[in-house]
Protein backbone atom coordinates (compact mmCIF):
# COMPACT_ATOMS: atom_id res chain seq x y z
CA UNK A 1 0.00 0.00 0.00
CA UNK A 2 2.59 2.44 1.00
CA UNK A 3 4.50 1.75 -2.78
CA UNK A 4 1.15 2.51 -4.64
CA UNK A 5 1.05 5.56 -3.02
CA UNK A 6 4.45 7.24 -3.75
CA UNK A 7 6.81 4.56 -5.39
CA UNK A 8 6.09 4.85 -9.02
CA UNK A 9 7.78 2.56 -11.33
CA UNK A 10 9.25 3.73 -14.41
CA UNK A 11 8.59 2.62 -18.29
CA UNK A 12 11.05 0.19 -19.65
CA UNK A 13 14.28 0.92 -21.22
CA UNK A 14 16.36 -1.83 -23.08
CA UNK A 15 17.63 -4.74 -20.77
CA UNK A 16 21.46 -4.97 -19.81
CA UNK A 17 23.59 -8.02 -19.25
CA UNK A 18 22.45 -9.57 -16.65
CA UNK A 19 24.06 -12.91 -14.86
CA UNK A 20 25.83 -15.28 -16.89
CA UNK A 21 23.82 -18.46 -17.82
CA UNK A 22 24.49 -21.07 -15.27
CA UNK A 23 25.36 -18.63 -12.28
CA UNK A 24 23.55 -19.67 -9.85
CA UNK A 25 21.93 -16.78 -7.71
CA UNK A 26 23.19 -16.88 -3.62
CA UNK A 27 21.24 -15.04 -0.99
CA UNK A 28 22.61 -13.07 1.78
CA UNK A 29 21.32 -15.13 5.22
CA UNK A 30 18.27 -14.75 5.82
CA UNK A 31 18.83 -12.52 9.25
CA UNK A 32 21.28 -10.16 7.63
CA UNK A 33 19.95 -7.41 5.27
CA UNK A 34 23.02 -5.38 3.26
CA UNK A 35 23.15 -2.18 1.69
CA UNK A 36 25.12 -0.86 -1.35
CA UNK A 37 25.68 3.10 -0.98
CA UNK A 38 28.48 5.53 -1.72
CA UNK A 39 30.27 6.80 1.66
CA UNK A 40 32.29 9.10 0.05
CA UNK A 41 30.89 12.21 1.93
CA UNK A 42 30.43 10.10 5.42
CA UNK A 43 32.61 11.25 7.87
CA UNK A 44 30.85 10.14 11.06
CA UNK A 45 27.49 8.75 12.81
CA UNK A 46 27.03 11.90 15.27
CA UNK A 47 23.53 13.22 14.79
CA UNK A 48 24.40 16.24 15.67
CA UNK A 49 26.63 16.68 13.18
CA UNK A 50 26.19 14.34 10.06
CA UNK A 51 24.21 15.66 7.72
CA UNK A 52 24.41 13.18 4.39
CA UNK A 53 21.45 11.66 2.80
CA UNK A 54 23.31 7.93 3.65
CA UNK A 55 24.37 9.26 7.28
CA UNK A 56 20.90 10.08 8.15
CA UNK A 57 19.54 6.98 7.06
CA UNK A 58 21.88 5.20 9.90
CA UNK A 59 20.78 7.94 12.52
CA UNK A 60 17.15 7.07 11.73
CA UNK A 61 17.93 3.26 13.25
CA UNK A 62 20.66 4.06 16.00
CA UNK A 63 18.55 7.01 17.56
CA UNK A 64 15.22 8.03 18.09
CA UNK A 65 13.81 11.38 18.08
CA UNK A 66 10.30 12.50 19.99
CA UNK A 67 7.98 12.35 16.62
CA UNK A 68 8.25 10.56 13.59
CA UNK A 69 6.42 10.73 10.07
CA UNK A 70 5.70 7.62 8.18
CA UNK A 71 6.54 8.06 4.42
CA UNK A 72 3.24 7.76 2.90
CA UNK A 73 1.76 10.16 5.23
CA UNK A 74 4.11 13.33 5.92
CA UNK A 75 1.41 15.78 7.79
CA UNK A 76 0.57 13.81 10.73
CA UNK A 77 3.19 13.34 13.16
CA UNK A 78 3.31 9.80 15.16
CA UNK A 79 4.83 9.40 18.90
CA UNK A 80 7.89 7.73 19.09
CA UNK A 81 10.06 8.86 22.18
CA UNK A 82 7.12 11.17 23.21
CA UNK A 83 3.84 9.59 23.73
CA UNK A 84 1.79 12.39 23.70
CA UNK A 85 2.11 16.30 22.93
CA UNK A 86 0.02 19.42 23.38
CA UNK A 87 0.13 22.88 21.96
CA UNK A 88 -0.62 25.92 24.07
CA UNK A 89 -3.29 28.81 22.89
CA UNK A 90 -0.99 31.31 21.50
CA UNK A 91 0.98 28.25 19.38
CA UNK A 92 4.64 28.63 21.42
CA UNK A 93 4.70 26.21 23.73
CA UNK A 94 4.63 22.74 22.76
CA UNK A 95 4.76 20.15 26.15
CA UNK A 96 5.66 16.20 25.40
CA UNK A 97 4.94 13.38 27.66
CA UNK A 98 8.01 11.25 27.29
CA UNK A 99 7.95 7.81 26.90
CA UNK A 100 8.32 5.40 30.27
CA UNK A 101 10.65 2.78 30.08
CA UNK A 102 12.71 3.06 27.30
CA UNK A 103 16.84 2.57 27.76
CA UNK A 104 20.00 3.31 25.42
CA UNK A 105 22.19 0.68 24.44
CA UNK A 106 24.33 1.17 26.96
CA UNK A 107 21.80 0.30 29.50
CA UNK A 108 21.11 4.12 30.78
CA UNK A 109 17.56 4.85 31.23
CA UNK A 110 16.09 7.50 28.54
CA UNK A 111 14.27 10.20 30.43
CA UNK A 112 13.05 13.97 30.02
CA UNK A 113 16.65 15.55 30.78
CA UNK A 114 18.24 13.27 28.29
CA UNK A 115 15.70 15.12 25.65
CA UNK A 116 16.68 18.67 27.25
CA UNK A 117 20.73 18.09 26.86
CA UNK A 118 19.78 16.50 23.36
CA UNK A 119 18.52 19.30 21.91
CA UNK A 120 20.55 22.18 23.46
CA UNK A 121 23.87 19.73 22.58
CA UNK A 122 22.29 20.11 18.77
CA UNK A 123 21.93 24.22 18.92
CA UNK A 124 25.55 24.87 21.10
CA UNK A 125 27.50 22.71 18.74
CA UNK A 126 26.19 24.62 16.03
CA UNK A 127 26.79 22.51 13.08
CA UNK A 128 24.88 21.43 9.93
CA UNK A 129 22.11 20.14 11.52
CA UNK A 130 21.56 22.46 14.36
CA UNK A 131 19.33 24.40 11.59
CA UNK A 132 16.72 22.12 12.68
CA UNK A 133 16.03 24.23 15.64
CA UNK A 134 18.17 27.45 15.08
CA UNK A 135 16.33 28.53 12.09
CA UNK A 136 13.22 28.79 14.17
CA UNK A 137 15.08 31.07 16.70
CA UNK A 138 17.05 29.01 19.19
CA UNK A 139 20.53 30.28 20.11
CA UNK A 140 22.69 29.65 22.67
CA UNK A 141 21.47 32.41 25.00
CA UNK A 142 17.86 31.25 24.83
CA UNK A 143 18.10 27.94 24.61
CA UNK A 144 18.60 26.60 28.00
CA UNK A 145 15.49 28.44 29.40
CA UNK A 146 13.20 27.70 26.12
CA UNK A 147 13.90 23.49 26.17
CA UNK A 148 13.65 22.34 29.37
CA UNK A 149 12.63 19.03 31.26
CA UNK A 150 10.45 20.27 34.08
CA UNK A 151 10.06 16.41 35.76
CA UNK A 152 11.21 13.02 34.60
CA UNK A 153 8.78 12.48 31.94
CA UNK A 154 7.97 15.79 30.61
CA UNK A 155 9.52 18.14 28.50
CA UNK A 156 8.80 22.26 27.33
CA UNK A 157 9.79 24.00 24.28
CA UNK A 158 8.60 26.99 23.88
CA UNK A 159 9.42 28.95 20.36
CA UNK A 160 11.05 32.46 20.86
CA UNK A 161 8.47 33.70 18.39
CA UNK A 162 5.36 32.34 16.51
CA UNK A 163 5.57 29.91 13.71
CA UNK A 164 3.36 27.41 11.90
CA UNK A 165 3.01 24.06 14.29
CA UNK A 166 4.13 21.97 11.65
CA UNK A 167 7.42 23.27 11.02
CA UNK A 168 8.44 22.62 14.61
CA UNK A 169 6.67 19.21 14.62
CA UNK A 170 8.22 18.36 11.44
CA UNK A 171 11.50 19.35 12.51
CA UNK A 172 11.71 17.51 15.72
CA UNK A 173 11.17 14.68 13.68
CA UNK A 174 14.68 15.01 11.74
CA UNK A 175 17.85 13.24 12.50
CA UNK A 176 19.36 15.88 13.72
CA UNK A 177 16.72 16.18 16.86
CA UNK A 178 18.07 13.08 17.84
CA UNK A 179 17.95 12.17 21.49
CA UNK A 180 21.45 11.35 22.82
CA UNK A 181 22.77 8.97 26.02
CA UNK A 182 23.63 12.33 27.86
CA UNK A 183 25.28 10.37 30.86
CA UNK A 184 27.21 8.43 28.44
CA UNK A 185 28.25 11.38 25.96
CA UNK A 186 29.82 13.19 29.21
CA UNK A 187 31.53 10.32 30.12
CA UNK A 188 33.23 10.60 27.10
CA UNK A 189 33.58 14.17 26.98
CA UNK A 190 37.40 15.39 25.63
CA UNK A 191 38.06 19.67 26.09
CA UNK A 192 34.39 20.08 26.43
CA UNK A 193 33.28 18.73 23.47
CA UNK A 194 30.14 16.86 24.73
CA UNK A 195 31.55 13.95 23.67
CA UNK A 196 31.74 14.48 19.95
CA UNK A 197 35.16 12.95 19.38
CA UNK A 198 33.60 10.05 21.14
CA UNK A 199 30.48 9.75 18.56
CA UNK A 200 32.05 9.89 15.52
CA UNK A 201 32.24 6.35 15.39
CA UNK A 202 30.00 5.13 18.20
CA UNK A 203 26.34 5.50 18.82
CA UNK A 204 24.67 7.03 21.99
CA UNK A 205 20.87 5.94 21.10
CA UNK A 206 18.14 4.34 21.90
CA UNK A 207 17.18 3.07 18.37
CA UNK A 208 16.25 -0.69 16.80
CA UNK A 209 19.98 -1.11 16.01
CA UNK A 210 23.21 -0.57 17.82
CA UNK A 211 26.70 0.28 16.26
CA UNK A 212 29.04 -2.46 15.88
CA UNK A 213 31.27 -1.38 13.46
CA UNK A 214 31.99 2.13 10.94
CA UNK A 215 35.26 1.93 8.73
CA UNK A 216 34.65 4.95 6.69
CA UNK A 217 34.88 4.57 2.72
CA UNK A 218 34.62 1.05 3.84
CA UNK A 219 31.35 -0.74 6.13
CA UNK A 220 29.17 0.26 8.77
CA UNK A 221 27.75 -2.96 10.84
CA UNK A 222 24.65 -2.21 13.34
CA UNK A 223 23.37 -5.09 15.43
CA UNK A 224 19.60 -5.65 16.25
CA UNK A 225 18.95 -3.80 19.76
CA UNK A 226 17.29 -6.65 21.76
CA UNK A 227 15.60 -4.28 24.32
CA UNK A 228 14.08 -2.30 22.20
CA UNK A 229 10.95 -0.41 23.58
CA UNK A 230 9.12 -1.62 19.97
CA UNK A 231 10.53 -4.98 19.88
CA UNK A 232 13.51 -6.68 18.35
CA UNK A 233 13.97 -6.14 14.72
CA UNK A 234 13.43 -9.07 12.84
CA UNK A 235 16.92 -8.51 11.30
CA UNK A 236 19.70 -9.20 13.42
CA UNK A 237 22.48 -7.43 11.58
CA UNK A 238 22.29 -4.65 8.96
CA UNK A 239 25.60 -3.70 6.87
CA UNK A 240 25.93 -1.21 4.88
CA UNK A 241 29.19 -1.87 2.42
CA UNK A 242 30.65 1.59 0.35
CA UNK A 243 30.34 0.57 -3.00
CA UNK A 244 30.23 3.79 -5.15
CA UNK A 245 30.54 1.73 -8.63
CA UNK A 246 26.90 0.83 -10.49
CA UNK A 247 28.24 -1.75 -12.63
CA UNK A 248 29.81 -3.40 -9.15
CA UNK A 249 26.68 -2.82 -7.07
CA UNK A 250 24.21 -4.49 -10.46
CA UNK A 251 26.41 -7.37 -10.20
CA UNK A 252 26.45 -7.88 -6.47
CA UNK A 253 22.84 -7.51 -6.45
CA UNK A 254 22.71 -9.84 -9.26
CA UNK A 255 24.83 -12.30 -7.20
CA UNK A 256 22.55 -12.13 -4.12
CA UNK A 257 25.36 -10.38 -1.99
CA UNK A 258 23.19 -7.41 -1.66
CA UNK A 259 19.40 -6.62 -0.65
CA UNK A 260 19.67 -3.12 -1.75
CA UNK A 261 21.70 -1.17 -4.15
CA UNK A 262 21.33 2.83 -4.24
CA UNK A 263 23.82 4.20 -6.70
CA UNK A 264 22.55 2.57 -10.02
CA UNK A 265 22.69 4.19 -13.40
CA UNK A 266 19.44 4.49 -15.74
CA UNK A 267 20.48 1.75 -17.72
CA UNK A 268 21.23 -0.47 -14.66
CA UNK A 269 17.68 0.35 -13.01
CA UNK A 270 16.70 -0.13 -16.39
CA UNK A 271 17.85 -3.39 -17.08
CA UNK A 272 16.50 -4.70 -13.61
CA UNK A 273 13.06 -3.06 -14.33
CA UNK A 274 12.59 -5.06 -17.28
CA UNK A 275 13.90 -8.78 -15.84
CA UNK A 276 11.45 -7.39 -13.30
CA UNK A 277 13.20 -9.40 -10.56
CA UNK A 278 14.27 -6.42 -8.64
CA UNK A 279 11.55 -3.87 -6.76
CA UNK A 280 12.42 -0.20 -7.90
CA UNK A 281 11.71 2.22 -5.22
CA UNK A 282 11.67 6.25 -6.91
CA UNK A 283 11.01 7.99 -3.77
CA UNK A 284 10.23 11.80 -3.47
CA UNK A 285 13.71 13.85 -2.18
CA UNK A 286 12.03 16.99 -1.34
CA UNK A 287 14.18 18.92 -3.95
CA UNK A 288 15.42 19.86 -7.41
CA UNK A 289 17.99 19.19 -9.77
CA UNK A 290 19.28 23.16 -10.63
CA UNK A 291 21.42 25.44 -12.08
CA UNK A 292 23.23 27.65 -10.03
CA UNK A 293 24.30 31.01 -11.92
CA UNK A 294 26.53 33.32 -9.29
CA UNK A 295 25.64 36.27 -9.05
CA UNK A 296 28.61 38.26 -8.16
CA UNK A 297 29.42 37.66 -12.15
CA UNK A 298 28.66 40.58 -14.02
CA UNK A 299 27.67 38.44 -16.85
CA UNK A 300 25.77 35.45 -14.97
CA UNK A 301 24.15 38.76 -12.99
CA UNK A 302 22.06 39.73 -16.28
CA UNK A 303 18.18 38.90 -15.45
CA UNK A 304 17.79 38.30 -19.51
CA UNK A 305 21.43 35.43 -19.06
CA UNK A 306 19.58 33.93 -16.11
CA UNK A 307 15.94 33.61 -18.03
CA UNK A 308 18.23 32.20 -21.31
CA UNK A 309 19.21 29.16 -19.71
CA UNK A 310 15.57 28.40 -18.68
CA UNK A 311 15.39 27.63 -22.74
CA UNK A 312 18.29 25.79 -22.51
CA UNK A 313 17.63 22.57 -20.56
CA UNK A 314 15.80 19.89 -22.85
CA UNK A 315 13.55 19.04 -20.55
CA UNK A 316 11.48 16.53 -22.77
CA UNK A 317 14.37 14.84 -24.22
CA UNK A 318 16.18 14.59 -20.78
CA UNK A 319 12.84 13.51 -19.04
CA UNK A 320 12.66 10.60 -21.44
CA UNK A 321 16.25 9.39 -21.03
CA UNK A 322 18.84 10.28 -17.93
CA UNK A 323 16.12 11.47 -15.73
CA UNK A 324 13.65 9.07 -15.89
CA UNK A 325 14.64 7.52 -12.48
CA UNK A 326 16.06 10.56 -11.20
CA UNK A 327 13.58 13.46 -11.63
CA UNK A 328 10.36 14.52 -12.31
CA UNK A 329 9.80 18.18 -15.07
CA UNK A 330 9.10 20.58 -12.65
CA UNK A 331 10.09 24.61 -13.11
CA UNK A 332 8.02 25.74 -10.23
CA UNK A 333 9.53 25.59 -6.46
CA UNK A 334 7.59 23.25 -5.05
CA UNK A 335 7.70 19.48 -5.18
CA UNK A 336 4.67 17.59 -5.47
CA UNK A 337 2.60 16.37 -2.36
CA UNK A 338 3.61 20.03 -0.47
CA UNK A 339 0.96 22.78 -0.11
CA UNK A 340 1.01 25.11 -2.92
CA UNK A 341 2.32 22.88 -5.86
CA UNK A 342 1.06 24.67 -9.42
CA UNK A 343 1.32 22.15 -12.74
CA UNK A 344 3.14 24.51 -14.14
CA UNK A 345 6.04 23.66 -17.01
CA UNK A 346 5.82 26.65 -19.42
CA UNK A 347 9.74 26.65 -20.56
CA UNK A 348 10.91 24.29 -23.21
CA UNK A 349 13.87 24.10 -25.26
CA UNK A 350 14.43 26.63 -27.47
CA UNK A 351 18.03 27.91 -28.62
CA UNK A 352 16.54 30.97 -30.94
CA UNK A 353 14.51 32.09 -27.75
CA UNK A 354 17.79 31.82 -25.78
CA UNK A 355 19.59 33.80 -28.34
CA UNK A 356 17.45 36.62 -28.36
CA UNK A 357 17.87 37.13 -24.92
CA UNK A 358 21.60 36.35 -24.86
CA UNK A 359 21.32 39.51 -27.64
CA UNK A 360 19.13 41.93 -25.47
CA UNK A 361 21.95 41.50 -22.68
CA UNK A 362 24.60 42.42 -24.82
CA UNK A 363 25.77 39.36 -25.49
CA UNK A 364 24.88 38.59 -28.70
CA UNK A 365 28.53 36.80 -29.63
CA UNK A 366 27.89 34.97 -26.67
CA UNK A 367 30.37 34.07 -23.93
CA UNK A 368 32.42 31.50 -21.68
CA UNK A 369 32.13 30.34 -18.22
CA UNK A 370 32.94 27.10 -15.90
CA UNK A 371 30.34 24.57 -14.85
CA UNK A 372 30.89 22.49 -11.95
CA UNK A 373 29.20 19.56 -10.96
CA UNK A 374 29.38 16.51 -9.00
CA UNK A 375 30.17 13.40 -10.54
CA UNK A 376 28.14 10.28 -11.58
CA UNK A 377 24.93 9.89 -13.34
CA UNK A 378 22.81 12.12 -13.61
CA UNK A 379 24.74 14.78 -13.11
CA UNK A 380 27.34 14.30 -15.77
CA UNK A 381 24.49 13.42 -18.80
CA UNK A 382 22.73 16.61 -17.81
CA UNK A 383 25.65 19.04 -17.71
CA UNK A 384 26.69 17.33 -21.32
CA UNK A 385 23.21 18.35 -22.62
CA UNK A 386 23.32 21.78 -21.18
CA UNK A 387 26.95 22.47 -22.87
CA UNK A 388 25.77 21.07 -26.25
CA UNK A 389 22.31 23.16 -26.26
CA UNK A 390 24.51 26.48 -25.02
CA UNK A 391 27.06 25.97 -27.38
CA UNK A 392 24.45 26.49 -29.88
CA UNK A 393 23.35 30.01 -28.50
CA UNK A 394 26.68 30.88 -28.09
CA UNK A 395 27.97 30.39 -24.71
CA UNK A 396 30.85 28.20 -24.29
CA UNK A 397 30.51 25.85 -20.91
CA UNK A 398 33.38 24.29 -19.28
CA UNK A 399 32.41 21.13 -17.70
CA UNK A 400 34.71 20.42 -14.40
CA UNK A 401 33.49 17.07 -12.53
CA UNK A 402 34.57 16.72 -8.88
CA UNK A 403 34.15 17.43 -5.59
CA UNK A 404 33.14 21.38 -6.06
CA UNK A 405 30.69 21.74 -3.15
CA UNK A 406 33.14 23.51 -0.60
CA UNK A 407 33.53 26.29 -3.69
CA UNK A 408 30.33 26.60 -4.44
CA UNK A 409 30.20 27.59 -0.40
CA UNK A 410 32.53 29.96 -0.54
CA UNK A 411 30.78 31.29 -3.71
CA UNK A 412 34.00 31.01 -6.31
CA UNK A 413 31.63 29.08 -8.69
CA UNK A 414 30.87 30.01 -12.27
CA UNK A 415 27.85 27.95 -12.91
CA UNK A 416 26.93 25.28 -10.36
CA UNK A 417 25.20 22.10 -11.08
CA UNK A 418 23.33 20.04 -8.50
CA UNK A 419 20.28 18.48 -6.61
CA UNK A 420 19.48 19.48 -3.28
CA UNK A 421 16.89 17.69 -0.55
CA UNK A 422 15.24 18.61 2.22
CA UNK A 423 14.65 16.91 5.95
CA UNK A 424 11.57 18.80 6.77
CA UNK A 425 8.47 18.02 4.55
CA UNK A 426 7.23 21.72 4.07
CA UNK A 427 7.27 24.35 1.27
CA UNK A 428 8.91 26.76 3.68
CA UNK A 429 12.51 24.27 4.14
CA UNK A 430 12.82 24.85 -0.16
CA UNK A 431 11.64 28.63 0.19
CA UNK A 432 13.74 29.71 2.85
CA UNK A 433 17.02 27.59 0.63
CA UNK A 434 16.06 29.44 -2.83
CA UNK A 435 14.12 32.14 -2.30
CA UNK A 436 15.44 33.74 0.52
CA UNK A 437 18.89 35.45 1.51
CA UNK A 438 18.79 38.15 4.34
CA UNK A 439 22.34 39.43 3.51
CA UNK A 440 24.03 38.72 0.79
CA UNK A 441 27.57 40.16 2.13
CA UNK A 442 30.60 37.55 1.43
CA UNK A 443 31.10 36.73 5.47
CA UNK A 444 27.01 36.32 5.88
CA UNK A 445 26.58 33.00 8.74
CA UNK A 446 24.07 32.13 5.36
CA UNK A 447 26.11 29.54 3.66
CA UNK A 448 23.15 27.04 4.16
CA UNK A 449 20.85 28.78 2.10
CA UNK A 450 21.18 28.05 -1.85
CA UNK A 451 20.16 31.93 -2.97
CA UNK A 452 23.40 33.05 -0.48
CA UNK A 453 25.50 30.46 -2.32
CA UNK A 454 24.70 31.53 -5.52
CA UNK A 455 24.68 35.31 -4.51
CA UNK A 456 21.83 36.21 -5.38
CA UNK A 457 20.34 39.20 -3.49
CA UNK A 458 16.60 37.83 -3.47
CA UNK A 459 13.45 40.20 -4.33
CA UNK A 460 12.35 41.64 -0.83
CA UNK A 461 8.98 41.33 -1.25
CA UNK A 462 9.43 37.51 -2.19
CA UNK A 463 11.36 37.10 0.92
CA UNK A 464 8.52 38.80 3.32
CA UNK A 465 5.70 35.91 1.79
CA UNK A 466 8.80 33.21 1.99
CA UNK A 467 8.29 33.93 6.30
CA UNK A 468 4.32 35.38 5.95
CA UNK A 469 4.02 31.82 4.88
CA UNK A 470 5.62 30.06 7.79
CA UNK A 471 3.74 31.78 10.73
CA UNK A 472 0.77 31.78 8.67
CA UNK A 473 -1.35 29.40 11.34
CA UNK A 474 -4.39 28.95 8.72
CA UNK A 475 -3.87 26.40 6.17
CA UNK A 476 -6.23 27.93 3.97
CA UNK A 477 -4.42 30.84 3.84
CA UNK A 478 -0.93 28.97 3.90
CA UNK A 479 -1.83 27.40 0.87
CA UNK A 480 -2.67 30.51 -0.78
CA UNK A 481 0.45 32.18 -0.23
CA UNK A 482 2.28 29.60 -1.19
CA UNK A 483 0.62 29.17 -4.86
CA UNK A 484 1.38 32.83 -5.47
CA UNK A 485 5.27 32.08 -3.94
CA UNK A 486 5.28 29.04 -6.74
CA UNK A 487 4.11 31.84 -9.56
CA UNK A 488 6.49 34.84 -8.60
CA UNK A 489 9.38 32.45 -8.51
CA UNK A 490 8.61 31.05 -11.67
CA UNK A 491 8.91 34.54 -13.36
CA UNK A 492 11.63 35.93 -11.41
CA UNK A 493 14.28 34.75 -13.46
CA UNK A 494 15.58 33.60 -10.25
CA UNK A 495 19.57 32.53 -10.26
CA UNK A 496 18.87 29.02 -8.90
CA UNK A 497 17.08 27.73 -12.47
CA UNK A 498 15.06 24.31 -11.45
CA UNK A 499 14.32 21.78 -14.05
CA UNK A 500 13.26 18.56 -12.72
CA UNK A 501 12.02 16.93 -9.14
CA UNK A 502 14.55 15.16 -7.13
CA UNK A 503 13.84 11.35 -6.84
CA UNK A 504 16.01 8.71 -5.01
CA UNK A 505 16.05 5.47 -6.41
CA UNK A 506 16.38 2.37 -4.37
CA UNK A 507 16.69 -0.95 -6.27
CA UNK A 508 15.28 -3.69 -3.81
CA UNK A 509 15.52 -7.60 -3.68
CA UNK A 510 12.50 -9.40 -4.76
CA UNK A 511 12.63 -11.42 -0.89
CA UNK A 512 12.39 -8.32 0.81
CA UNK A 513 9.60 -6.85 2.27
CA UNK A 514 9.47 -3.66 4.56
CA UNK A 515 12.03 -1.64 3.39
CA UNK A 516 10.72 1.47 2.55
CA UNK A 517 12.71 4.84 1.16
CA UNK A 518 11.64 7.38 3.32
CA UNK A 519 11.29 11.53 1.51
CA UNK A 520 13.21 13.10 4.29
CA UNK A 521 15.77 10.11 4.17
CA UNK A 522 14.94 8.29 7.82
CA UNK A 523 14.06 5.04 6.53
CA UNK A 524 14.00 2.22 9.33
CA UNK A 525 15.50 -1.12 9.33
CA UNK A 526 12.87 -2.35 12.06
CA UNK A 527 9.98 -3.31 9.64
CA UNK A 528 12.34 -4.92 7.40
CA UNK A 529 11.95 -9.05 7.00
CA UNK A 530 12.90 -11.68 4.51
CA UNK A 531 11.22 -14.74 2.62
Amino acid sequence: MLRRQFLASAAALPIVTMLPAGLARAATPRDQFVIATNMTTMRGVDPHEANQIESIEILANLYDRLVFFEPDNLTEPKPQLATAWNVSEDGRSFTFTIREGVRFHSGNPLTAKDVEWSLHRLVKLGLSPAIDLRQWGFNDDNVETLIRATDARTVVIETPELWNQSLILGSLASSGCSIVDRELALSKEQNGDMGRSFMQASDAGSGPFSLRNFRPNDVFMADAFADYWNGAPAMRRVIMRHMPESSVQRLQLQAGDLDVATRLSSTDLAGFETAGEIDIQKVPGFGFYYIALNQKDDILSRPQVREAFRYLIDYDGLSSTVMRYFGVMRQTIIPTGLTGVVDQNPYRLDIEKAKELLAEAGLADGFSKKCYLPAGTPYFEFAQSLQANAAQAGIRLELLVGDYLGKFRERTTDIYLARSGERLPDPHAILQSYASNSDNSDGAPLSGLLAWRAAWDVPQALQEKVFAAARETDPAKRAEIYTALNEEYLHSSPALVTSFERIDVKAVAANVSGYVGHPTWVTRWDTVTKA
